[in-house]
């Protein structure tokens, strides 16, 4: 069967960057390829259009894009074996419900979900969605995008209510992600569903791209702020272990 030489090639670029244990400067990856470095240049445009590659802005070389995670299908068997141990571990801990969150466009769905011990719980539903920016775990995800996506996220949803405690303000929500980014999680009471209350943390995958949040959640009957912050660290540990497992490298993130 012919095959198609512009996608051949974008593809060759995508993989040359992949393949590297480090960021790529546009000679490299065209001596990679074997193009010329405006073709090499026409193909890297196209990628970095789709998020599939960016560039940094301190040293102008190219390093894999946010979007690469999308790639990678959320529902399939091997993220959520991945995840799942450390979900139950969380759950055995503190009793509540816990969930694996991904974002699909302007929403965020529950791709996993372990139910509470707990006779009075919120009863997650694998699947379900709710906008991006409402409730701790699509706010944790939001907090870790580019700041054009957060931007496209706002002008799009215009932050429509799903409850009276859904952040409505585009500078209140930039301010939320801002803290959050400080503090490495987010709590959120009755922004999905009156009376419920969460925190959760951000995911990273291997090249350091926000992949998807842990969130726990139960009633706000049992779960008030101060229950919240204290059960954040316990949230944040499960985060950063299902990071580590699909290859996310803590110290080289910090060393960059």
């Amino acid at each position: 069967m012919k095959t198609v030489r512009s996608v051949e090639r974008a593809i060759s670029v995508l993989m040359s960057v992949a393949d590297s244990s480090d960021s790529l400067g546009l000679s490299e990856i065209s001596r990679s390829v074997g193009l010329d470095k405006a073709t090499t240049l026409r193909l890297i445009a196209t990628l970095e259009n789709q998020g599939l590659i960016r560039q940094e802005q301190n040293t102008r070389r190219y390093i894999l894009g946010p979007a690469v995670s999308r790639l990678i299908n959320p529902l399939n068997t091997d993220f959520r074996r991945i995840s799942k141990p450390h979900m139950e571990k969380l759950v055995r801990s503190t009793g509540e419900a816990v969930c694996l969150m991904i974002q699909r466009g302007f929403e965020r769905f529950i791709a996993e979900a372990i139910s509470a011990e707990y006779e009075l719980c919120m009863a997650p539903r694998i699947g379900s969605a709710v906008p991006i920016y409402a409730g701790a775990s699509g706010k944790c995800i939001l907090a870790f995008l580019d700041s054009e996506e957060v931007d496209e996220v706002i002008k799009v949803t215009k932050l429509k209510q799903v409850t009276k405690n859904t952040v409505s303000s585009a500078q209140s929500l930039r301010r939320q992600l801002a803290k959050i980014r400080r503090q490495g999680y987010a709590i959120s009471q009755g922004e999905t569903h009156s009376g419920g209350a969460a925190v959760a943390a951000p995911i990273f995958d291997r090249t350091g791209a926000v992949a998807a949040a842990v969130d726990l959640r139960g009633p706000q009957l049992r779960l008030d702020r101060v229950r919240l912050n204290k059960l954040a660290p316990q949230v944040v540990q499960c985060a950063n272990a299902i990071s580590r497992d699909l290859g996310f490298d803590q110290k080289l993130k910090k060393a960059n």
